[in-house]
């Protein structure tokens, strides 16, 4: 019964739009009808249904095919919030919020790529989502995985926020300084903030954004722009806005 509940939410939920505006048309029409006589009123009402008919088949072909044919990916990014956390250079937290709009008739899960180069394996949560898996694939080339689990599914076209929460324990400093995103659909902002509470008083050195093609792996990055530590936040704040398609951006910075 839930996954049929769940076909006719879907459904009301992609065309309501259409069935309010024929409800609306409908109304106008049957309100023209009582001052006109039977006659013209039958050829009235064949003519709304015959329009009214090609518009919704026309209006089910479009949706139709956008969802099939036009958007190959399960959602788009609309944008994504990046904090990177450590009061002591060991235990980090590492969070990203993430808004989507589902591409799908239903979207009951999402699956969320990660890589951490420290030595230790992390401990993965989040509040928004249940994890009902976590993959560590053991290739330093490929990413690993977290299957975030929705409360309830998501529709075609509605917008849902993601969260995806890492606790990091670089004991033995093996970690790479800087947090990455792969630009694999267009997104509108990522924003990064990067906390570092054990710097002291009158550290002041920059930290670097900079990026490369996600399939030049033997390119080297190259520098976008450098951005000022805040020594009052002891953090780095930046704006990536509306960032190059099919590059890797990073930021970096000294430990």
């Amino acid at each position: 019964m839930s996954v049929i509940k769940d076909a006719y939410t879907a459904v009301v939920n992609i065309f309501s739009k259409q069935f309010y505006f024929f409800a609306s048309l409908a109304s106008v029409i049957g309100l023209v009808l009582v001052f006109t006589n039977d006659k013209h009123s039958v050829v009235i009402a064949l003519a709304f249904f015959c329009l009214m008919l090609l518009i919704f088949t026309l209006s089910l072909l479009y949706t139709l095919f956008k969802i099939t044919g036009l958007n190959n990916n399960d959602f788009e990014s609309k944008s994504t919030f990046v904090k990177y956390e450590t009061s002591d250079c060991k235990n980090i937290t590492f969070e990203i919020y993430k808004l989507i709009q589902s591409k799908k008739p239903i979207l009951s899960d999402y699956s969320f790529n990660f890589k951490w180069s420290g030595s230790v394996i992390p401990t993965i949560t989040s509040d928004l989502q249940e994890v009902i898996n976590v993959m560590d694939l053991q290739d330093p080339t490929q990413y690993d995985k977290a299957i975030l689990k929705f409360k309830k599914p998501v529709y075609y076209n509605d917008n849902q926020v993601i969260h995806f929460k890492a606790l990091l324990n670089d004991v033995d400093r093996k970690s790479e300084t800087f947090v990455s995103n792969r630009i694999t659909q267009e997104v509108d902002i990522i924003h990064y903030r990067i906390i570092l509470k054990y710097k002291a008083e009158n550290y002041d050195t920059n930290a670097i954004l900079e990026k490369r093609k996600i399939d030049s792996i033997n390119t080297n990055f190259e520098k976008v722009t450098e951005i000022g530590f805040d020594s009052v936040t002891k953090s780095y704040e930046y704006h990536l806005l509306k960032p190059d398609l099919n590059f890797i951006y990073r930021i970096i910075w000294e430990r």
